[in-house]
């Protein structure tokens, strides 16, 4: 992958999503932001995202017992967000739990 490779394009900008994140996941997700990455929680997430569509090996997250869950409100790109609707379509899977799937694996894989 190029230097290039790694911009957005103009036409696919960040909206304002609010979605329930395992508050598990969240905490790691703001620990990566604090001391490894430079970048917002809303840049991890569009990561996350991305890597798990390129897998395109999509699989149901179940929630954890006691786990707790905060609806939070994080910026997501247009297209990440398209993605995660036509997996929802295909799998019938909530995106909630395909980006909460998506955030776990990523994070598995550091």
């Amino acid at each position: 992958m190029s230097a290039i490779d790694r911009l957005y394009d103009i036409n696919n900008p960040t909206i304002k999503k609010s979605i329930n994140i395992d508050d598990t996941l969240y905490e790691k997700v703001i620990k990566l932001t604090r001391n490894r990455f430079c970048a917002t929680v809303g840049e991890i997430v569009n990561v996350c995202i991305e890597d798990y569509v390129v897998k395109n090996n999509p699989t149901y997250y179940e929630k954890p017992k006691r786990e707790t869950v905060t609806y939070r409100s994080i910026m997501i790109r247009e297209k990440n967000l398209r993605d995660l609707q036509k997996m929802n379509k295909k799998t019938g899977i909530t995106v909630t739990r395909l980006l909460n799937a998506a955030i776990k694996e990523f994070l598995e894989s550091l």
